[in-house]
């Protein structure tokens, strides 16, 4: 196996009927590749808020990992794979960084400062936990692997 390349994600976490894989996807290591999953993204979700909602999520997420947990390393790959069901989508992240779980290990913003005298940045991971319904991290050994989930909000027809 390459040392460059995650392992890959081998299923969706997602139990019951009717799920779909959305989108596979591997985002070199570089910042400006981000938009092209975003892009991506709008193209598997017709849905404009929850391709929102995604994307600022991958964003947050892609990010500190390509900045921080692969020091800017531009040779490796982050995969992505999102997947939905008829009551939850699945965003799963996968990268060969130093293990590192940031809904746990990510400093808590303090949100009582004012704008001006609040630090650039610290956010990211507090946006994500808000937008998601429930997230997880874990390391197996070869990275790290996320798992976003988000309950899809179903019309009811009056």
């Amino acid at each position: 196996m390459e040392s460059n390349k995650p392992a890959q994600i081998k299923e969706s976490r997602l139990c019951g009927h009717n799920t779909k894989l959305l989108l596979d996807y591997r985002v070199p290591t570089r910042l400006e590749e981000i938009e092209k999953l975003a892009d991506a993204v709008n193209k598997a979700l017709p849905d404009h808020d929850l391709a929102f909602s995604a994307n600022l999520c991958l964003e947050e997420l892609i990010t500190n990992t390509i900045v921080h947990g692969l020091k800017g390393a531009a040779d490796r790959f982050i995969h992505v794979r999102m997947s939905i069901s008829d009551e939850w989508l699945e965003i799963l992240l996968k990268d060969d960084a130093p293990r590192f779980d940031p809904f746990m290990q990510a400093p808590r913003p303090n949100l009582d400062l004012d704008i001006n005298e609040r630090p650039i940045g610290g956010l990211g991971v507090h946006l994500v936990k808000r937008l998601m319904d429930d997230v997880h991290a874990y390391s197996d050994g070869t990275g790290n692997l996320i798992v976003l989930l988000k309950r899809l909000q179903h019309r009811t027809s009056e």
